[in-house]
C-alpha cells in the first residue's frame, strides 16, 4: 500500500502504531488472516456473506464501518481507496490522525467481534 518508499521514509509527521500497521499490512482480525490458521472458520464478512472478509473489504467497502469511514471522508474531503489512502495520510498531520484513528475504531470493533464468537 506504499507505493513510494521515499515519500513514506522522509514524511515529517505521523508515527505507525499497532491499528494502522494492520491497516498498512493488512494482517489482522481479518477473517480471511484468521483462517489461514484455523481453517474451521469461514473467511465470509457476517455482512456480506458472499465477501471474503479482508483488510481492502473492511476498510474500504464493508457497510459494518460505513459511519467511521464517512466520517474519515468527510475530514479528508475525498473518498478513501487503497490507491489513495497512504498519499491522503502524507499530506497532513490532520489527515495521518484522522487515518489513525479510522483505523483504530475499526481494528477495536473486528477485535471485539472475534472475541464474541
Amino acid at each position: 500500500m506504499i507505493p513510494n518508499i521515499a515519500e513514506w521514509v522522509e514524511r515529517r509527521h505521523g508515527e505507525v502504531n499497532n491499528h494502522l500497521t494492520q491497516l498498512l499490512s493488512r494482517h489482522s482480525y481479518f477473517k480471511s488472516h484468521s483462517q489461514r490458521y484455523d481453517n474451521t472458520l469461514s473467511a465470509l464478512c457476517p455482512a456480506c456473506p458472499t465477501t471474503t472478509e479482508d483488510a481492502e473489504h473492511v476498510f474500504f467497502h464493508c457497510p459494518r464501518f460505513h459511519e467511521e469511514r464517512e466520517r474519515l471522508q468527510q475530514v479528508l474531503q475525498e473518498e478513501i481507496e487503497p490507491e489513495n489512502i497512504v498519499q491522503l495520510m502524507l499530506e497532513t498531520a490532520g489527515n495521518w490522525l484522522a487515518v489513525a484513528s479510522f483505523a483504530q475504531s475499526v481494528v477495536t470493533r473486528l477485535r471485539q467481534e472475534a472475541q464474541e464468537v
